[in-house]
């Protein structure tokens, strides 16, 4: 995951900073995929198990950073605007 930490939004680097490594690889991958997206595709960006993955984004979603959505099988993570 190549990301070029100068052309990031002022908040979203903020908001990167504040995480710790495991989470702001997610947050930062989720940010970079610009879409809501499954775990497992967070997963192969970041190079992480999909269950790897989704534990981590279960704890951004409980800090208020990320949303879930359900569509029956199929959940997606966004990031929540502002962050």
């Amino acid at each position: 995951m190549d990301i070029n930490v100068k052309e990031l939004p002022r908040p979203v680097l903020e908001q990167a900073v504040k995480l710790r490594d495991p989470l702001r690889n997610i947050y930062l991958a989720l940010f970079q995929l610009g879409k809501p997206s499954a775990a497992k595709e967070i997963a192969e960006e970041t190079g992480q198990t999909r269950a790897h993955t989704h534990m981590r984004l279960i704890q951004l979603e409980t800090m208020g950073i990320v949303k879930r959505h359900r569509e029956g099988h199929n959940v997606t993570f966004e990031l929540i605007t502002g962050h």
